[in-house]
């Protein structure tokens, strides 16, 4: 062993001595075990480093032991070192430009949970459920999807190149020019039959105003029934998902907000804030995610509407940054559940009427033809409306 490697476990001990002392007693009597894995974890550390084939860096294996930690908790919460730390706290002050991909942690892969309509990521192919093996070479087995993230972004007009494994495919390769890119207002039609149709691409902060707006103009041209397109839609705050829902319902919990160190947090609607009250389907895909999900989500409890095609992603978490002497976590805290009490975060939204979606076809600005997801969600909203008659 190296003589750092044996400072190393002479710290540790020293430290964990007592602690694991007062701790085993409190353990026995409280049945806790977390006292009796420090132990185990000390243990681990000082046989790695006292009989592993080669000198064992010490850095790494600590750094390792981090990411691993968080990397067990979800796949969104991420242990940062100084350098990851400080890029995660200027990102938003940064000019860079990215692709139009959220990430998260999947099998041990960083996983693309929604791409953004029409953004260079879906111009490029890339889809919801796709595994990012590596990032302009890297491999993203050790990476946090928030180191993914970043590395993701850089200067506008750079390239980034990605592997990605895809269910039924060979590894594919692709190459995605970085942009700046613009927010992607609601869009909106009347379809034939007297339904109206709007898109959510994104959860912008305006989106809400956009699609009360379109909601109002379709009472008005005689809509009867309303389909709420919330496929791909996973960029944005969470909080706005929240008052998308209050446009639909009249009161009653939109949402609730449970942390295991704090008390729930019930989320009302406001009665005088909801534009309608006829019948209505949500749209989702596995793209689904976050806001969406959150409205996805009270509408199903609800009762108000009809969740309509695949099962969405179930990414909702609430985090908070923590500053450590060399680097930082990031670390789920809380996370949204449904109002009758289903988790969200880690689980998705189930749709009342399941359909298979198309492949990667899909618009920000229209309907695709031979949609299955929306056809089905016409032909529910048609039965609802003969036995209301």
């Amino acid at each position: 062993m190296t003589p750092r490697g044996r400072l190393v476990i002479a710290l540790a001990s020293t430290l964990l001595v007592g602690y694991v002392a007062l701790g085993s007693l409190l353990g026995r009597v409280l049945g806790d075990t977390t006292y009796g894995q420090l132990a185990l974890f000390n243990e681990v550390l000082r046989i790695v480093l006292d009989a592993y084939v080669e000198p064992v860096n010490v850095d790494r294996a600590m750094n390792g032991a981090r990411l691993g930690l968080t990397d067990a908790l979800d796949g969104d919460s991420a242990y940062l070192d100084a350098e990851e730390f400080r890029a995660y706290q200027a990102a938003g002050r940064e000019n860079d430009a990215e692709i139009g991909v959220i990430l998260s942690r999947r099998v041990s892969f960083l996983m693309v949970v929604t791409t953004r309509a029409g953004s260079p990521a879906q111009k490029a192919g890339v889809r919801p459920g796709d595994l990012v093996k590596t990032i302009d070479g890297r491999h993203s087995r050790p990476l946090s999807a928030v180191a993914g993230q970043r590395l993701l972004r850089g200067a506008p007009g750079s390239l980034v190149k990605l592997t990605l494994l895809r269910i039924g495919s060979d590894p594919l390769s692709v190459d995605v020019v970085r942009e700046r890119l613009t927010p992607i207002p609601a869009t909106g039609r009347m379809l034939d039959g007297g339904a109206a149709y709007v898109k959510i691409a994104e959860f912008t902060p305006r989106v809400t105003e956009e699609v009360r707006a379109d909601v109002e103009g379709f009472k008005r041209a005689g809509a009867r029934q309303l389909v709420l397109d919330l496929r791909g839609a996973g960029h944005g705050e969470l909080s706005e998902g929240v008052k998308m829902a209050e446009l639909f319902m009249k009161g009653g919990v939109v949402a609730r907000v449970a942390g295991a160190r704090a008390a729930e947090q019930v989320l009302n609607a406001d009665p005088a804030r909801s534009v309608w009250d006829r019948p209505m389907a949500v749209l989702t895909d596995n793209g689904t995610s976050g806001a969406g999900e959150i409205v996805a989500a009270a509408l199903l409890d609800a009762g108000r509407a009809s969740i309509v095609g695949e099962p969405t992603f179930g990414r909702a978490p609430i985090q908070r940054a923590v500053v450590l002497p060399e680097g930082g976590l990031v670390l789920t805290v809380a996370r949204y559940v449904s109002p009758k009490g289903t988790a969200i975060h880690g689980k998705g939204v189930t749709p009342s009427v399941p359909v298979q979606d198309r492949s990667d076809e899909g618009s920000a600005e229209g309907v695709p033809a031979g949609d299955p997801i929306l056809e089905k969600a016409l032909e529910v909203l048609r039965g609802e409306i003969k036995k209301a008659a």
